[in-house]
């Protein structure tokens, strides 16, 4: 079995790939000009010599729409490699913090938050009571010496 590619390691393969074509493409790139003052050179006097000129600037037009058609391709597939890495990184972020909560919430459930919640109310309401028995006015009453 072939050992399993990581992400980072087939971007940067690609992405050297990408620099290989970028050179061979530029280099030919080079060689059409070439062919083309060869060609204009040779318009003149040595018609044979231009039309061979321009059948290779031709083949060589040919090499760089099929690397640029390459590149094009290695370029689509650095992006899904990105993207599929970046959903993957999201989806264990998401994981970790559905664990954090699952360990938080582990001591509660619904009964105890509810009983938690009738004691405040009912201690709430009591301290109430207390406060409106202590604030409320005095006057009027017989007090005792």
């Amino acid at each position: 079995q072939k050992p399993k590619a990581n992400a980072k390691d087939a971007i940067v393969r690609l992405r050297e790939t990408l620099q290989m074509l970028e050179k061979r493409e530029n280099h030919l790139q080079n060689k059409i000009d070439s062919e083309i003052k060869i060609a204009r050179s040779n318009a003149g006097n040595n018609k044979r010599a231009a039309l061979m000129a321009l059948k290779r600037k031709k083949q060589y037009e040919s090499q760089i729409e099929k690397i640029s058609g390459a590149r094009i391709t290695i370029e689509a597939q650095v992006m899904a490699i990105e993207s599929a890495n970046v959903n993957l990184e999201t989806i264990r972020a998401m994981e970790s913090g559905a664990e954090a909560m699952k360990a938080i919430h582990g001591s509660m459930d619904i009964n105890k938050v509810d009983d938690t919640m009738d004691s405040i109310r009912e201690q709430m309401d009591l301290a109430d009571e207390i406060s409106n028995a202590i604030s409320a006015p005095m006057i009027g009453v017989d007090l005792d010496d």
